[in-house]
């Protein structure tokens, strides 16, 4: 479901939902995001759990809970040092931190880089643009398995990787960082003689393989974002009037 939106759409609903959460001085908004996110995953067919990084986000999220809970004075005292404001406050911020994180692993998983890529070019960005954010994130993860090569490789070779304190950093740096630098560069050279002997940049517009279709659900779910941009307008200026 979620993979058939429009790249647009979901990207607007990304930047609407994190600004939202920290806008609105609200508890149950980024309850509701965090829920609807894991079950737009789930639904996706990926377990939040299995998301890269997920565990230390969830830690993290866990540490800002306690911290609010237990440094907070002010409120009802629940039991002990715990108060309803301190807890409500550190589920608030750890509810806002867990919604940017499961929104936009949600976004990255359902969305095809390409696909970003010609769908904002469709919008306006310029196609020159748009090929330096699709090239950066097809080679994100072949960068990432390289590295990984590197470092196996390296390991092999005696680098005492297990050094610890500055000296570990500075092993890091100059064992594993150069080879990746050099890599980069070889790797920038070859697609730009690439792109220039395909003319790239020539023509002030481009021609595209696939066409972005706009679908009945791409229109359903471009309202419903309206319409909460609108409702979080209107709750702003009563607040504030």
């Amino acid at each position: 479901m979620v993979h058939d939106l429009h790249p647009v759409v979901k990207l607007a609903w990304l930047l609407w939902v994190t600004v939202a959460v920290f806008v609105f001085d609200s508890l149950a908004l980024p309850v509701i995001a965090v829920g609807a996110a894991v079950g737009l995953l789930w639904v996706s067919g990926v377990a939040p759990w299995r998301i890269p990084g997920m565990r230390l986000w969830a830690v993290l999220g866990i540490g800002i809970l306690l911290t609010h809970a237990l440094v907070v004075r002010e409120g009802n005292v629940i039991v002990g040092p715990l108060t309803d404001l301190g807890l409500t406050n550190g589920v608030r911020a750890t509810g806002r931190l867990l919604a940017v994180i499961l929104m936009s692993a949600l976004f990255v998983i359902t969305t095809e880089p390409f696909s970003l890529a010609c769908a904002l070019m469709r919008v306006g960005l310029p196609y020159r643009w748009g090929f330096a954010l699709v090239t950066a994130l097809r080679l994100a993860p072949v960068f990432r398995l390289e590295a990984h090569h590197v470092y196996r490789a390296q390991l092999v070779r005696g680098v005492a990787y297990d050094a610890r304190g500055p000296r570990k950093w500075w092993l890091i740096l100059r064992h594993l960082c150069l080879p990746l630098l050099v890599s980069a560069l070889r790797t920038a050279h070859a697609l730009s003689l690439s792109m220039e002997g395909r003319a790239f940049g020539l023509h002030p517009q481009r021609t595209y393989v696939g066409e972005l279709v706009t679908t009945r659900r791409d229109l359903v779910a471009g309202a419903l974002l309206a319409a909460s941009v609108l409702a979080g307008i209107a709750r702003a200026v009563v607040q504030n009037g």
